[in-house]
């Protein structure tokens, strides 16, 4: 008996050893390097109805009045840190050069109050006002960095995205939304009609939790979040909402790495005065993640497309990298 328990034991052993490991390959992702910046992150609290929410702010050290605002939402399970990371401090770097500021806010427990009606998280089951935090988070960078409240844009990813969609649909501004879909209207609360913000999307064809193509939007099967049109109907409907009729212009990105399997078009629809109003980012091939060339997403969420670096391609749609 004590044999068998041994054998046993070393079987179990093995298999915890082995499950630990195939943990690490699908997970781990070596963090970006650090760069040199300015100015040092500032973590914050701000007190919103009952609740104190938390952020990270980065200004850099030579600041005009004025300046830009942009704030970037993280992924369920993340915070504002660990997307700060997940993005390369390419935000960081950016305000350092073009002069804007930028703010990582904190989930209510680390996801967001979006226009997805069936989601179960915290944020949704408790009706958390992240309407009313943006709104006060705008003004305290107003009173602190004096920055211009016209000028504010957002960048979101997965459930950030989806929150993000939301701030374009009730407070019309410049939105930049990753690895998300629209909410098929049926499991969406938010407004169906009426102008929109200038939206950025960014998604890919093998995006393991938001569904390209659209339908049962759920995270590796588990915590159903409702039903997501697909990437191009979520892109039509911001244009037709915007009052855009004319056809998009269809671009390939140049191929940077001959050994990447992954490929960037994108689909751009514009106004009279030729701004882009719906910008459609599709990386065949590429999974859930915010393609950029600093940091490589955990293999779980799928390849990280290298021909798109999206950060920058959305301060570039923002008018802040020129």
């Amino acid at each position: 008996m004590r044999q068998v328990l041994k054998w046993a034991a070393l079987v179990l052993s093995g298999t915890a050893v082995l499950a630990v490991g195939a943990y690490a390959h699908y997970w781990y992702s070596p963090p970006p390097q650090v760069p040199t910046l300015s100015s040092a992150i500032q973590r914050a609290t701000l007190h919103v109805g009952d609740r104190d929410r938390t952020y990270l702010a980065y200004a850099p050290a030579q600041l005009s009045k004025g300046a830009p605002l942009v704030i970037v939402l993280h992924g369920s399970f993340m915070d504002g840190e660990m997307m700060r990371k997940w993005t390369g401090y390419e935000f960081d770097q950016w305000a350092d050069r073009k002069g804007f500021v930028v703010v990582y806010p904190d989930g209510f427990k680390h996801n967001w109050n979006d226009c997805q009606k069936e989601a179960t998280f915290p944020a949704k089951l408790e009706n958390i006002d992240d309407m009313g935090f943006i709104h006060v988070l705008i003004a305290r960078m107003a009173q602190e960095h004096g920055i211009d409240t016209k000028h504010v844009f957002v960048l979101g990813y997965s459930n950030g995205a989806q929150m993000a969609f939301r701030l374009a649909i009730e407070t019309p501004d410049e939105v930049a939304a990753l690895g998300a879909n629209l909410p098929t209207p049926d499991t969406s609360p938010c407004a169906q009609r009426g102008r929109t913000a200038r939206v950025m999307l960014a998604n890919g064809t093998l995006d393991p939790i938001n569904p390209y193509e659209g339908g049962k939007a759920t995270i590796f099967g588990f915590g159903y979040r409702g039903t997501a049109l697909s990437s191009r109907a979520s892109a039509d409907q911001l244009v037709q909402r915007n009052g855009i009729t004319t056809s998009p212009a269809a671009t390939q990105l140049p191929h940077l790495h001959e050994k990447d399997p992954t490929s960037v078009d994108s689909l751009i629809w514009s106004g009279g005065d030729h701004t882009p109003i719906a910008v459609l980012y599709t990386a065949h091939g590429g999974g859930h993640v915010v393609p950029q060339p600093a940091f490589r997403f955990p293999r779980m969420l799928g390849r990280t497309a290298g021909d798109l670096d999206a950060p920058s391609s959305a301060l570039q749609f923002f008018g802040l990298s020129q």
